[in-house]
């Protein structure tokens, strides 16, 4: 058996928190969404609204720690994609919610 290298281990259990997240702010975003569009509870809206920015600032944080890895592979790119597709999701609900 070959011998753990904790560099690798590392990064693969970040990707890991990073998919997570990636799936909780997700479902953060269509509340928010589902919740505006359809006038369940507007008031819900602003705290829907804090932590949406909370969990951007905690996925910004796993984004930049995956980003210094220098991975070259396809996992960086799916991670790169996604963030910018949530951060552009979050922006638009968080301008649905307040125009």
């Amino acid at each position: 058996m070959k011998k753990l290298d904790l560099k690798h281990t590392t990064f693969h259990i970040l990707i890991g928190i990073y998919f997570l997240w990636v799936a909780v702010i997700t479902v953060l975003i269509g509340l928010t969404a589902f919740n505006q569009i359809n006038h369940i509870n507007t008031e819900l809206n602003e705290v829907f609204l804090f932590w949406i920015l909370l969990n951007l600032f905690m996925g910004t944080a796993i984004f930049t720690v995956i980003r210094m890895f220098r991975n070259k592979t396809i996992v960086n790119r799916i991670v790169l994609y996604t963030y910018v597709f949530v951060v552009g999701a979050s922006a638009g609900v968080w301008y649905l919610v307040k125009a």
